[in-house]
């Protein structure tokens, strides 16, 4: 990590900052994921991950955070406290009744199994603005595996910041009163110590989770879906995290 903290305080930002860069930087690490058009969007800072929520399709276009080993293994357990979140205004908020009777999972996009180490941190795990419309055999199966390989690496590694989102694409179908359904969802995993990155891009489906490394892809495939710059301070010379293709066995 130091290598890539060194370079990145070498380099004149000339991007654009948000409210996560300003109120709670500590969960990202080459800057807050930049999306194409802001205004029809609202920030989030919580103690375990920050989000960028989508007025629009009442679910977040991404939620990144920072986990370390020392987060993994503790003794806050899971409540299932599923709220809204007062913070988004009533109109543009999803409500535990959006999902009732819809055949989809409140699937976490930040994992409550991150979030042992603290009560309140477990607890705002549950924010609906922490969720997504998510088919069940893909948010109990393949998605579940990813999350606990991510956990895995952190503990392997120490420390690894990560983004996951969701994408859409027409037609788009929607639950309740109006929360749209991803067509595609996203993880990203950035590794600072060894500067590299391994991204899963996958659709929202019952998948097979022995094929988890069929969904590897590059970063900037999934930055190319979205429009969104996921490393929007990234010094050139490590372009490689942008750019390669991961590998599973290497990690």
């Amino acid at each position: 990590m130091k290598k890539l903290l060194y370079v990145l305080a070498l380099l004149p930002f000339l991007v654009a900052a948000n409210p996560i860069d300003d109120h709670c930087p500590q969960h990202v690490l080459a800057g807050a994921p930049q999306i194409k058009h802001e205004g029809n969007n609202q920030y989030l800072c919580r103690m375990g991950y920050a989000v960028n929520y989508n007025y629009a399709t009442k679910v977040p276009y991404f939620v990144v955070e920072r986990i370390t080993a020392n987060h993994l293994g503790g003794s806050a357990s899971r409540k299932d406290d599923f709220r809204e979140d007062t913070e988004i205004p009533v109109a543009h908020r999803a409500t535990l009744h959006d999902y009732v009777s819809s055949g989809y999972d409140r699937g976490h996009i930040a994992p409550a199994g991150n979030f042992t180490y603290d009560t309140k941190a477990m607890s705002e795990s549950f924010l609906l603005t922490n969720m997504m419309p998510q088919v069940p055999g893909n948010n109990r199966g393949i998605w579940r595996n990813l999350e606990q390989y991510t956990r895995a690496l952190v503990k392997n590694h120490g420390e690894m910041f990560v983004i996951s989102g969701t994408i859409y694409h027409a037609p788009v179908k929607s639950i309740g009163a109006g929360v749209a359904v991803p067509t595609r969802i996203y993880k990203i995993i950035i590794d600072p110590k060894a500067s590299k990155t391994l991204a899963f891009l996958m659709p929202n489906e019952d998948l097979d989770p022995k094929k988890l490394p069929t969904y590897v892809v590059p970063v900037s495939e999934i930055e190319a879906e979205t429009g969104t710059n996921f490393l929007p301070k990234l010094p050139a010379q490590l372009s490689s995290m942008r750019t390669a293709k991961g590998d599973m066995s290497r990690w």
